[in-house]
Formats: structure tokens, C-alpha cells, sequence
């Protein structure tokens, strides 16, 4: 060790040490100043004896750190965590150690990592590397659970660990490797969430009542954007929960459009928004008992962006998602009435008494056909019948919607000027839709009244669920 920038050295080898070794790693502790940290290694000698040492004064005196290490599990690295003072990582001929209290004592850290050799380690972006002699590089992609774990959290029933900041950006989900799903994968492309819950029955088999568990995503403003329940029978929604250990990722988006009954879209798949840049916060709630954790989404550095570019882009896509909804609602509105068309023209069809109702529920039906497949193709069955039989307004909105949040840019001025002729075009035919109910179930249900039944309610629900 030099002390005087390079002038003069001084010998500061760890006492007990074997003479004849390998001094294979060095890091300073950015905790404490004149603390270091030192992997040592004699297997060539036949000593496979692991060598682990601090110091806490600029090496003038050492510590001998590998209790919990078996005695041939010879040592290649050893790391600081920079975040947690006292954790500290481990790379030997054998696999991976971790310490959470500065080296007093050590547990197998292995996690899914084979029995390898560790051949160094670090630590960036809250990221821990380890380059392995023969099984290439791994990662564990978020040591925060990690650094935040201790006795007061594990004593918990439930606790969700505080995210670490996701980047907003464009990211291959990996299809090219056929095995992209098994090795090799890349950070989730959203926020990640660790959490645990104990004593969760896991195969939730309905003999007895689960505990119910939600994780509600809100903005700055504490406004909700999504909201993810363990028993949510919507599989977008759904929140899978095991015992103990648990991970889910949100993929930064908003809800996407609602959806009808034998909805057929052409090149439109169903994805909200993503949320821009700037501060959230994440609520676990298990059986009613909360907590909560902020977290960041940052944008990509590699963008000019600005946020009002970014806030601007979220505005518009909400709008034409919220069309695309006003549509598909028409469409159920339109489904509801029919049904009830259809069962009383079954009801009433062998008497003559209902002869002018059922002619007015045959005209209504007509009507509401031709408003119907101008909102949406009703032919289009399958994914490719779009291109025999077309696409209609609400096909074309959601279209806009996939096509504006394809980058991370605000809108252009086509682009606006698209969503204001398709909003005016499907605006004009939920006008027809709102007068063909209005007028026609009035005096189809007087007159049913007059004969005793009462033909069909009112179903202008349209208007409430945008």
C-alpha cells in the first residue's frame, strides 16, 4: 500500500497468510474511510483453503473473514455492496456467499447459478455481475431486496420491497432465441415488484377462502392507473401470488380499451398507454392490512424528450382509448337491446294481439344493425376477415391508438387531425344510436304496456362507462 501516491510502499500482507498466493481481488469499502477488503487464493500450491480479509485502517491490521465458507471452497472475489453498509458478496472455486454482517459469517448465495467458478464479481446499476469460468456471465438484475432485507421485514406477514427505478424505452422481448423464455433473459421491460406474503394457501383450490391480495398503482398525484387483485377473473388484472417469495412486473401501461363480445380487431392489439416519466407509488394490500413504496420511471437518456412531449403523447392516447371504449360500449349497449328483441319476438310470435310490437321490434333491429356495423364490422370473425370485409371507425381508432405509441413522441399533427375526424365520424352514428333508443323504446314499451308486458328497459349505459 502507498500512502503518498506511489513515492513509498509499505507491505501490508495479512498476517497468517500463506506466502506463496495469489492476491485476486481488492475493493475499498465506500462506507467506511481506510476500510478495504481482500480475496486471496493459494490453490496452486494445493491449498485450497479460503483466504478472506478486511481492514478498517489502511491495512495496518487485518481480520481473517470466512466463517460459513467450507474449508476447499477457495476464493476468486469478493465485493461491497455500495448501498448497504456490511452486506457483502463472495466468488470462490464452488459458487457464490453472501454476508449481511461485514464478513463475520457467510451462507451459500447460489440461487439458480450452477456450481461454478466464480471468477470475479460487481456491481452497477444495482445490478450484481459474476463472470463464471466456463457458464458465461449472470446477473441478478435488483439487489434491493437484497439490501433491504432484515429482521424487522421478515418479521412481517407481508411486505412489499421498495422498486428500483425502471427506465421507460423500447426493449426485445427475446422471440429470435428459442429459448428466451428459460436462459438468457433480459431485464423485464416495465417496473419490477418484489414482494412475499406468508402463509398463502398456494393451490387456491376453493375448498377455503384465500387471502385477498391487491397491488394498486397510483401517480403523483395519488390518482389511480392500475390495479392488480389476486382474484381478478380478468387475466390482465390478475395478480399472481405465491407463498412467500413473489415478483410481478407492470409494464408501465394504463388499462387498455374495453372490450365486447366477439370483438375482432384488425391489427390493434389491446395496449393502453405507458405512463410517463416521473414519481408513483406501488400499495400491497393483503386481507385489508397496507403499504406502500414509492418508486421512479425515468425516460430513456439516449432521448431529447421533453416531459410536456411525453405528457402530451399520454393525453392523446388517452383520448383514443376513451373513444375506442364509447364505441365497444355502443356495441354491448347494441347486444343488450337485441337480446331483448329477440326474446320476447320468441315470447309473443304465435299471437296476433302483438303483431304491431313485434313489427316495431323487427324495425328497431334493422336500424340498430346498420348503426352497429358502421361502428364496428360485424362480419370480421376471425383475424384475417378484416381483409376481405374491411374495418369500421372503432377498428380504426384502436389502430391510431397502436400506431401513436409505437415511440415515445407526441402526436403528429396527422395523427391529430385522424383522431378528430374519426372522434366526429363515431360521434355521429352514437347520436343515431342514443335517438333510435330513445324514440323507439318509448313507444315500443307504451305499447307494450297497453298490452300488458313490458318490452325493454332503457340501456344507455353508454354514457356513464366512457
Amino acid at each position: 500500500v502507498t500512502r503518498d501516491g506511489g513515492k513509498n510502499w509499505e507491505n501490508v500482507t495479512p498476517p497468517g497468510s500463506p506466502k506463496l498466493n495469489m492476491m485476486n481481488c481488492i475493493d475499498i469499502d465506500p462506507h467506511n474511510k481506510g476500510g478495504a477488503y481482500l480475496a486471496a487464493t493459494s490453490y496452486k500450491f494445493g491449498d485450497y483453503t479460503p483466504y478472506l480479509y478486511k481492514t478498517s485502517d489502511y491495512g495496518k491490521t487485518w481480520t481473517k473473514i470466512t466463517n460459513g465458507i467450507p474449508k476447499n471452497h477457495y476464493t476468486r472475489a469478493i465485493r461491497v455492496d455500495p448501498v448497504r453498509k456490511g452486506l457483502l458478496y463472495a466468488g470462490t472455486e464452488w459458487g457464490m456467499y453472501i454476508s449481511f454482517d461485514d464478513g463475520a459469517n457467510w451462507q451459500a448465495f447460489q440461487l439458480n447459478l450452477p456450481i461454478v467458478s466464480i471468477r470475479d464479481l460487481h456491481i452497477r446499476d444495482n445490478t450484481l455481475i459474476a463472470a463464471t469460468h466456463g457458464r458465461s456471465f449472470w446477473m441478478i438484475d435488483d439487489l434491493g431486496p437484497i439490501q433491504q432485507l432484515n429482521k424487522k421485514t421478515t418479521s412481517k406477514s407481508h411486505h412489499l420491497f421498495e422498486p428500483k427505478p425502471a427506465y421507460r424505452m423500447a426493449q426485445s422481448r427475446g422471440w429470435g432465441s428459442p429459448n428466451y423464455n428459460k436462459v438468457g433473459q433480459n431485464h423485464p421491460n416495465g417496473v419490477l415488484f418484489n414482494f412475499f406474503v406468508k402463509d398463502y394457501d398456494e393451490t387456491d383450490d376453493g375448498k377455503k377462502e384465500n387471502k385477498k391480495v391487491t397491488l394498486e398503482i397510483k401517480d403523483a398525484n395519488g390518482k389511480v392507473i392500475q390495479s392488480f387483485k389476486s382474484n381478478a377473473k380478468d387475466k390482465k388484472q390478475k395478480l399472481k401470488v405465491k407463498k412467500d417469495n413473489n415478483q410481478f412486473v407492470w409494464d408501465m401501461r394504463y388499462p387498455g380499451f374495453q372490450e365486447f363480445d366477439g370483438m375482432v380487431l384488425y391489427s390493434s392489439p389491446n395496449r393502453g398507454p405507458k405512463a410517463v416519466p416521473g414519481n408513483y407509488s406501488a400499495t400491497l394490500t393483503v386481507d385489508g392490512n397496507s403499504e406502500t413504496q414509492k418508486f421512479t420511471i425515468a425516460k430513456d437518456p439516449r432521448l431529447k424528450n421533453t416531459d410536456e412531449d411525453y405528457r402530451n403523447q399520454l393525453d392523446f392516447l388517452l383520448q383514443v382509448r376513451n373513444k375506442v371504449s364509447e364505441a365497444h360500449q355502443a356495441m354491448t349497449d347494441i347486444k343488450s337491446v337485441r337480446d331483448d328483441v329477440e326474446y320476447f319476438q320468441n315470447k309473443l310470435n304465435e299471437n296476433k294481439v302483438y303483431d304491431e310490437v313485434l313489427g316495431l321490434l323487427s324495425d328497431l333491429e334493422k336500424e340498430m344493425s346498420v348503426i352497429e356495423n358502421k361502428i364496428h364490422m360485424t362480419s370480421n370473425q376471425s383475424r384475417q376477415d378484416p381483409l376481405n370485409y374491411g374495418i369500421r371507425v372503432n377498428n380504426r381508432l384502436a389502430f391510431l391508438l397502436a400506431d401513436q405509441q409505437r415511440g415515445d413522441f407526441p402526436p403528429t399533427d396527422q395523427a391529430e387531425e385522424v383522431r378528430e375526424q374519426l372522434t366526429n365520424e363515431l360521434n355521429e352514428e352514437l347520436l343515431k344510436l342514443d335517438n333510435l333508443l330513445i324514440e323507439k323504446l318509448k313507444v315500443i314499451n307504451a305499447k307494450g304496456r297497453s298490452l300488458g308486458v313490458q318490452i325493454i328497459c332503457d340501456r344507455l349505459n353508454r354514457k356513464k362507462n366512457p
